[in-house]
């Protein structure tokens, strides 16, 4: 939980200004675009001039979200110095973006739930306690009594649904379900966003699950399972890179599974690599040697290794954290 001294700040710092920009992580997911969809409303309604913007801009994905087609692509150009930045879900500045790099600022205030979060921002609101950072932005709204309306909600129910997978990981606490119901009752449609996440894809992502079920592989006694997304795969499913969304979760399906990891050839000649743990392995303190970052239960990293490198090593280090 945030203390009372965090927050009575940024309601100082939010009086004090008008503009504002919200910003969150590249390949966004639910929680980021949840978060900075949701923030933003919330301070529209408080009469501010708010930015919503992404390295990736708005994937097609979730596109349905309220407020979504006012969330820009990462401007060029620095933001003006009286424009407040808020960073939301992003534990590493550096994952806001090559653009965001570029203007050689940090957040001035720092929004998350992830416990590898160093508090980079001058103003930093981090419960690591929290399951997702949609979670957190709710319970700083109510505390501080800003209003919510139904359609903040749907994009903060839509963070803290998909965060929680569904309300199935092990993060999910009592206290998201009861944020969940009075999501709802503020006008969040379960329903409808459910169908907008989850049965709302493309043919293409079909493909893109075929071609990755037929290259899963698994080691330990099938404890640890694993597939690699060549820029082939991409190229014969015709699928986007945003569509791997969930993917990992077909492999943590299976019973034996303690640790699945995807690996992923990235535009700028890094390898991407996320984890996920059923509870075993701390994924989080692996993924922190290659500088990358995340949760106990689920983690990840990019490094300058090649794929086929980086996944000996992943294995070297989850086998170690494994019994024998």
């Amino acid at each position: 939980m945030l203390n009372q001294d965090l927050l009575t700040s940024f309601q100082k710092i939010c009086d004090r200004h008008q503009r504002f920009l919200v910003i969150s992580h590249v390949r966004p997911d639910g929680d980021a675009y949840g978060s900075t969809l949701g923030l933003g409303l919330c301070l529209r309604a408080l009469g501010k001039e708010v930015l919503c913007c992404n390295a990736d801009g708005l994937s097609p994905l979730f596109e349905f979200l309220p407020g979504g087609a006012g969330l820009v692509p990462t401007p060029a150009a620095a933001p003006e110095p009286d424009r407040l930045i808020i960073a939301v879900d992003c534990a590493d500045p550096k994952r806001l973006g090559p653009v965001f790099d570029a203007w050689h600022r940090l957040p001035d205030v720092n929004i998350d739930h992830h416990i590898s979060n160093p508090g980079y921002a001058k103003l930093n609101l981090i419960d690591a306690g929290s399951p997702a950072t949609a979670q957190v932005i709710y319970e700083i709204m109510t505390t501080l009594e800003w209003p919510l309306s139904a359609d903040a909600a749907a994009d903060l129910y839509t963070g803290l649904m998909t965060d929680t997978g569904s309300f199935r990981y092990r993060q999910t606490t009592a206290r998201s379900f009861e944020i969940a119901a009075q999501l709802v009752k503020a006008g969040a449609d379960p329903t409808a966003l459910a169908q907008g996440c989850y049965q709302s894809f493309r043919a293409e992502r079909l493909f893109l699950m075929r071609e990755v079920l037929n290259r899963v592989r698994f080691t330990d006694r099938n404890r640890i399972a694993w597939f690699y997304i060549s820029p082939e795969v991409y190229s014969r499913s015709g699928a986007t890179p945003d569509e791997t969304e969930g993917l990992i979760e077909y492999l943590q399906a299976v019973q034996t599974v303690e640790v699945a990891f995807i690996l992923e050839d990235m535009p700028d000649g890094l390898t991407r690599a996320s984890l996920r743990s059923r509870g075993r392995v701390d994924v989080q303190k692996i993924c922190a040697q290659f500088g990358g970052g995340g949760h106990v239960l689920a983690a990840g990293l990019r490094t300058r290794l090649d794929p086929s490198t980086l996944e000996k090593k992943l294995i070297e280090l989850i086998t170690q954290q494994l019994p024998a």
